[in-house]
């Protein structure tokens, strides 16, 4: 007898055998030993799961001369014999994808109308990859799919169900193949080796089971192919060859080395696989299952029941998880994803392959959103790690609290500044309203660690150097940043028309433009206002200071700045409006006071 393949030489002929199918065997058997048989049946599974195979011993149990009982086939009749050989008269097992059409689908409505072969027998017509039958033939086969003889079933297998007209799906009873766990494939595998006398080493099966992606046909043929490589033995490294597969370890090194940036590490590893001969394709699809498999020992604590992975497999993604943020998992797949699908174009292999590497440990070079923000988490890192490793400092270091400053109100002034109540006696010190230390404001991430001096600032909290009027327009853009964040919209609406004036000793003077009075008035009369500038200010500068706001015309104080209240001389107010003149743009004052925009105008 001439050489036959093992998939074929292996095929179940009893419903027990069919492997990882038990929902549909016990059903079928079940159903046949009551003989309640639907009229069509629909097979619906990926490849190689047994939808073909399980509709042939449909129509052995069926036609069975002798059956055993319990729905099983004997296969020793002459009717099971021939169902097996191909030769039987009332079997039809036809190719969807090449009869397709009406004219096809007419010859099996005339078929139907015959009788079986032997008196008492069924005829069975099994239509593989049903889905490819065009709409009209589909159409033309409802009728007898849904009323067929008492002697005829039906029996439709496919692998893309959702492509089949609703109409067929209703009309058919449907079953179900899943693919097959990896640990019944290896046991079935271990069964068909011992059969074929072939010698297996540790691992080597459940390999061929895990890269047989669920199907049964695919485990027998790389386990067939193995065994002719290695001379009837199976060992991961005849597989490796085989398949063209990286060495278990060459993922865990790349982990490593996406860790820790290395881009020489990840180029090697790229030569060594082409050198080995690895298909660099099916590498970087591996390398995705790998990192899936790290980013689920992240968030899954029972890891074994999610993932249907020897034990070793799974110590492995735990080891990586350890190591590798969740960024850096998701940055991962998402790069080399974006690698195999330029390799699927055509493109160059190898090229490709260490380009995508290069971006998995080089973050700076890529540009999308995944690698900036990989690169703002090393920083963070970083940053972490400086602050603890910062020297705390001792109750002794401490300096000394900086006395309480009060702003200098003239005498006579008819509204005095908050917080400066009369007591009867002279302050001890003055200072510029919004006079605040630096340590009053929190630091950002990016600034020194808690417990250093701010830089650029002396033990006591003064600037180290005289303030001039071009440090304070050079801060100037990152205050009025500052000033957005700290305030708000609206706030900060008032502050982005002011312009830096000049520097009065460790006073900021802030110009706000002479027809803006509402603007310089509700700076003024705000203290959490000037306290934010003080505060922000004295943070870039690296020193004490405090901000004063005038108008840019005025060579001295205006009532305003001094705190003059409003109601006192409402003449003041009607003098200051004439003088400020019309406003070019109302509408454009309104949107910046309120932080909004006009939708319709009426």
């Amino acid at each position: 007898m001439e050489y036959q393949a093992l998939y074929r030489k292996y095929r179940p002929q009893l419903f027990e055998e069919v492997v990882g199918q038990s929902h549909v065997t016990n059903t079928l058997v079940r159903e046949i030993a009551e003989g309640k048989v639907a009229h069509a049946y629909l097979f619906a599974g990926p490849r190689g799961t047994g939808k073909t195979t399980s509709a042939r011993l449909l129509a052995k149990s069926l036609n069975c001369q002798n059956p055993p009982g319990g729905g099983e086939p004997c296969n020793a009749c002459d009717s099971c014999l021939a169902i097996v050989n191909g030769s039987s008269f009332d079997v039809t097992e036809l190719d969807a994808a090449s009869h397709n059409s009406v004219d096809d689908i007419r010859d099996i409505k005339v078929s139907v109308t015959t009788v079986a072969s032997v008196g008492g027998a069924k005829r069975v017509f099994i239509l593989d990859e049903a889905h490819m039958l065009s709409k009209a033939a589909s159409n033309a086969l409802l009728k007898t799919l849904e009323e067929p003889p008492e002697h005829v079933h039906f029996v439709l297998a496919t692998t893309e169900p959702y492509k089949l007209l609703d109409t067929i799906r209703s009309r058919s009873q449907r079953f179900d193949f899943h693919p097959v766990s990896v640990e019944a494939l290896t046991d079935h595998l271990a069964g068909v080796a011992k059969l074929e006398s072939y010698t297996v080493a540790e691992g080597a099966l459940q390999l061929v089971a895990r890269h047989a992606a669920g199907s049964v046909r695919d485990s027998l043929s790389l386990l067939e192919q193995v065994a002719a490589l290695g001379d009837g033995s199976v060992d991961p490294a005849a597989v490796n060859r085989a398949l063209g597969l990286a060495d278990r370890d060459v993922f865990a090194r790349l982990a490593v080395a996406v860790g820790e940036h290395d881009a020489r590490t990840a180029l090697e590893l790229v030569a060594t696989l082409a050198g080995n001969g690895v298909d660099l394709r099916r590498f970087i699809s591996e390398a995705i299952a790998f990192f899936r498999g790290v980013f689920l020992a992240h968030y899954a604590p029972n890891l074994e029941e999610v993932a249907d992975e020897p034990a070793d497999i799974l110590a492995d993604w735990r080891a990586v998880a350890d190591t590798l943020s969740v960024s850096d998992v998701i940055r991962s797949m998402d790069v080399l994803s974006d690698g195999l699908l330029r390799l699927r174009e055509g493109r160059e292999e190898r090229l490709m392959t260490e380009i995508t590497l290069l971006k998995l440990t080089r973050p700076e070079i890529a540009a999308d959103v995944p690698s900036i923000q990989a690169r703002l988490d090393t920083l963070e890192r970083r940053v972490s790690a400086i602050a603890r490793q910062a020297p705390t400092l001792s109750a002794d270091a401490v300096p000394a609290p900086t006395p309480t400053l009060r702003p200098s109100v003239p005498a006579g002034s008819p509204r005095s500044i908050p917080g400066t109540e009369s007591t009867g006696e002279e302050p001890t010190a003055e200072a510029p309203v919004g006079a605040v230390p630096v340590s009053s404001k929190p630091e950002t991430p990016m600034s020194e660690p808690s417990g250093a001096p701010a830089s650029g600032a002396g033990g006591d909290g003064a600037p180290t150097g005289d303030v001039d009027l071009a440090a304070f327009k050079r801060i100037w853009p990152a205050l009025s940043a500052r000033i957005k964040d700290e305030l708000g919209n609206r706030r900060h609406a008032l502050f982005r028309e002011a312009r830096p004036g000049l520097v009065d000793g460790a006073t900021l003077v802030i110009h706000v433009p002479s027809h803006l009075g509402f603007h310089l008035e509700q700076m003024v009369s705000d203290p959490q206002f000037a306290a934010a500038v003080s505060a922000e200010a004295s943070s870039l500068l690296g020193g004490l200071v405090a901000a004063r706001f005038v108008a840019d015309n005025a060579d001295q104080a205006s009532p305003v700045e001094l705190g003059v209240d409003d109601d006192d001389d409402e003449e003041t107010d009607k003098d200051r409006m004439a003088e400020a003149g019309e406003v070019d743009d109302p509408v454009g004052l309104v949107e910046d006071l309120l932080g909004g925009e006009v939708i319709e105008e009426s």
